[in-house]
């Protein structure tokens, strides 16, 4: 499961996304449908979902937790 995210798009932006933090509950890398996606939790208004196309991702770091240690891993286009 990813820990921490942070993806530099190809238009200069850079978002940073932190399980926890901010109400982040799950981020999701598919690569089978080319997709980055970071659900919120539940809100009075619903649940938020930020979904990032990897062909607009210039370079994506992220840490995953696997069997209670954290890995480091970059991506970069």
């Amino acid at each position: 499961m990813i820990e921490k995210l942070e993806v530099s798009l190809i238009n200069e932006n850079v978002h940073n996304f932190k399980k926890g933090e901010f109400g982040v509950e799950k981020i999701e890398i598919d690569e089978d449908r080319g997709l980055i996606e970071v659900t919120y939790g539940a809100k009075e208004d619903g649940i938020k979902h930020v979904i990032i196309p990897l062909q607009n991702i210039e370079k994506c770091d992220y840490m995953e937790k696997v069997g209670g240690k954290v890995e480091s891993e970059v991506e970069t286009k």
